[in-house]
């Protein structure tokens, strides 16, 4: 019997020793905490940064047919942590659709572009089981021409609906975009809108965080026109391919005028 408690006695400071020691013979105690607090330290993302975001969507217009739109924009980004939580917030600067038949051009004046929703909301940052970084950002919903709060159950149908206002200040309903269209010409139509994309991808080690772009769900209607005979809402619907995004950092104070610069040539 004593001989058997001295055996396990000896055991048992055996396995105490081997716990005790190196997680491996060519790595110190001191490497080995550094290396496992390395790869716990989440990258700092705070700063400014380049967004281009890219998305597809399917207009079906009467007589017309339908048309693949695809849409690059370009956002200026900033990113900050507060308060235990990872901030994110957008200015659009640049709207670039190109859609798959020449029959039509929708082009987005300036005063669209300034009144698009610059807004703040929470982003996250986690690291995967392979010890990469992901990234993910719901951009909200945003609504253009309209008040959502006053329309939350769907868009407004009708130009007199109390949600609708002059929403890029051009003396019409809604907000208003040129379509040119041959034997028209520049036509002005008068919408509201509301879409909802979300964003997922990863933080890659060259800093640069890349991934690919959903949209929830994408809604048009056009509520008048110079014309009346195109007063009518094309169908839209979500489309795939052409939804990679990416985002690069630009130097603190950047402003669009950066933005703009590192878009050229990038769709």
């Amino acid at each position: 019997m004593r001989r058997l408690l001295a055996n396990l006695l000896l055991l048992m400071h055996a396995a105490a020793v081997a716990a005790a020691e190196p997680p491996a013979a060519n790595m110190t105690q001191d490497q080995a905490d550094a290396s496992t607090t390395a790869a716990q330290v989440q990258p700092d993302i705070s700063g400014t940064w380049h967004l281009l975001m890219r998305t597809a969507t399917d207009a079906k217009v009467p007589i017309i047919g339908t048309t693949h739109i695809k849409t690059t924009t370009h956002l200026l980004i900033k990113i900050a942590y507060r308060d235990g939580e990872i901030l994110q917030s957008q200015k659009t600067c640049i709207v670039d659709s190109r859609p798959s038949r020449n029959l039509t051009r929708t082009i987005l004046p300036d005063a669209f572009i300034e009144h698009l929703t610059q807004k703040t909301y929470p982003i996250q940052v986690e690291q995967k089981d392979d010890g990469t970084w992901s990234y993910y950002a719901d951009l909200k919903q945003q609504y253009v021409g309209y008040h959502g709060h006053l329309s939350p159950d769907d868009i407004p149908r009708d130009k007199k609906h109390p949600a609708i206002f002059d929403w890029d200040e051009d003396g019409k309903p809604g907000a208003s975009v040129l379509v040119d269209i041959p034997i028209f010409g520049h036509i002005r139509i008068y919408m509201v809108q509301t879409n909802h994309t979300v964003l997922s991808g990863t933080v890659d080690d060259d800093g640069v965080v890349r991934g690919r772009g959903r949209q929830l769900f994408l809604l048009q209607r056009t509520i008048g026109a110079d014309n009346r005979l195109l007063a009518t809402s094309p169908k839209l619907s979500v489309s795939t391919g052409h939804d990679a995004f990416e985002m690069t950092r630009l130097p603190d104070g950047a402003s669009c005028t950066e933005v703009k610069t590192g878009a050229a040539g990038r769709f």
